[in-house]
């Protein structure tokens, strides 16, 4: 008993480091990865560190989810290889240890990193994720830091249009200042030229001082009416200065949005406001439901009226049949069927129509879009918590099948298997959304596909299979290519 207490606490130890390593590496890479998407918004926006540290802590937060089950899978991969490549695993099982019972202390483990997934993913989440939502909004509007370049115009500044020639990277000195200035009206446009300038942010952020020296204003002094404007020569004044200086309104503080407006996101809550949600949603679907029912039935009742079927056998036709249909089908000749034909499926296309066009007016599309999606994270709560126990069995197993130890072999397997959950997690979840696929069966097929992988795994790994042992697979295919030559020269002898 006490040889197992030993073998327990050395195989949580050794897979603890690894573990420890393979999620601060697979966070970092998913880090690096969802940065990039928003790096347009990012760079030359003069944001502070404390918003830039906000916004990678937040991005952080909600990739956990994401990185716990590649590095439960690699950190399994590189353990069990490294056991195996060291020979100790099989001293284990020679001293009568099963596969399972090795497995067992790293599973309990893996079991409260599962449970504590889910946790995180209901409560700490949502919240990481409502925040996320706010600062990346408020990055996106605001406007972008004075970063001026060269030779071509620059038109973040409100109203005017900058070019310069040459840019002073020490001094801050801009060279060659050309100057487009409109504030929406063509009698007030204006044109200066000038030797330098500096732009400069004032203390409180809120304007910006232009500087200009030896330059000229060109503006256009044309009356208001447009009688004037027709002319071929119109006025202008022509201004020449040594030294001018403008205060320009530019709001460049950082003001983060309120993240309560993101809460209405499935993606923000926890279980128990999804289910609230989710019942909220249903009752909203039946009832534009069942309104549509009723406008078609009433008209569908209008149309017999006008067409004089008052009798309620007329009526209610399509619901209560007073004779067959097969008795009515063989009294009408073929061009009569026909016709019946083209009348019912005309029918069928307009109440179509009539539906699609009522949901629409009703917005029954956009409630119905929701509540999927309400459905899926309720689900996704569950779903990525099951995919740490079923990569554990994958990467476990397969790290003692091949004996291979270090950050080669095992990497290359881990992001593979990855990729192909990731696919298939991503494609499920699309198709749960738009409705092709039952939101269960979409959200849940990676680990539907997965799971019999990790069985098949496990079961090999506890018997001892020999999977990719190339050896193997060679003497098989020679042995059998061998029985091939056997069998044709058999047959060739007694065909002569």
């Amino acid at each position: 008993m006490r040889l197992i207490k030993k073998m327990d606490t050395y195989l949580l130890k050794a897979y603890l480091q690894l573990f420890a390593g393979t999620f601060f590496i697979c966070l970092f890479i998913f880090l690096m990865q969802f940065t990039w998407r928003y790096v347009n918004e990012l760079i030359g926006k003069g944001l502070s560190t404390e918003v830039l540290g906000k916004f990678f802590w937040y991005a952080s937060l909600n990739l956990v989810p994401m990185s716990l089950p590649l590095a439960i899978l690699l950190a399994a991969l590189i353990s069990f290889g490294n056991l195996g490549e060291r020979l100790e695993l099989l001293s284990m099982k020679a001293a009568g240890v099963s596969l399972i019972r090795i497995l067992t202390p790293i599973f309990s483990f893996v079991v409260l990193l599962s449970i504590g997934s889910f946790y995180f993913q209901n409560k700490i989440g949502p919240e990481a994720t409502k925040q996320l939502g706010a600062l990346v909004y408020s990055i996106k509007q605001k406007s972008p830091e004075l970063e001026i370049p060269e030779g071509v115009f620059y038109n973040e500044i409100p109203g005017y249009n900058l070019y310069v020639e040459r840019k002073d990277r020490e001094t801050g000195l801009l060279h060659g200042v050309m100057i487009y200035r409109n504030t929406g009206t063509s009698d007030e446009a204006q044109i200066v030229l000038a030797d330098s300038g500096r732009l400069q942010s004032t203390e409180d952020h809120l304007h910006l001082k232009l500087t200009l020296w030896g330059g000229e204003r060109f503006q256009n002094m044309a009356a208001q009416n447009g009688r004037q404007m027709l002319k071929a020569n119109v006025p202008y004044m022509r201004e020449t200065f040594f030294l001018e200086e403008d205060l320009i309104a530019f709001d460049d503080t950082f003001n983060v949005m309120d993240a309560s407006l993101f809460a209405g996101n499935a993606a923000t809550k926890d279980i128990t406001t999804i289910n609230h949600d989710i019942d909220s949603l249903e009752q909203r679907l039946s009832t534009a439901g069942h309104d549509i029912y009723s406008y078609y039935l009433s008209q569908q009742l209008n149309r017999n009226l006008r067409h004089g079927r008052t009798d309620s056998v007329s009526i209610v036709k399509g619901v209560a049949q007073v004779e067959s249909l097969d008795s009515i089908k063989s009294r009408l000749t073929t061009a009569q069927r026909q016709t019946v034909w083209k009348g019912a499926r005309a029918n069928s296309q307009q109440m179509i129509n009539e539906c699609e066009f009522r949901s629409s007016i009703g917005n029954t599309s956009e409630i119905n879009r929701n509540y999927r999606q309400h459905r899926v994270e309720w689900h996704k709560k569950f779903t990525l918590s099951v995919a740490c126990l079923i990569f554990f069995f994958i990467g476990a197993p397969l790290g003692a099948i091949i004996r291979k130890g270090g950050l080669g072999l095992p990497v290359v397997i881990s992001v593979l298997i990855f990729i192909f959950y990731y696919i298939i997690n991503v494609s499920g979840e699309k198709m749960a959304k738009s409705g092709d696929w039952e939101i269960p069966f979409g959200v849940w097929l990676s680990s539907i596909v997965l799971a019999p992988i990790g069985a098949f795994l496990t079961y090999k790994a506890n018997n001892d299979s020999a999977m990719f042992d190339l050896d193997g697979y060679r003497k098989f295919f020679k042995n059998l290519f061998r029985r091939r030559i056997k069998k044709n020269n058999h047959t060739n002898n007694q065909e002569i």
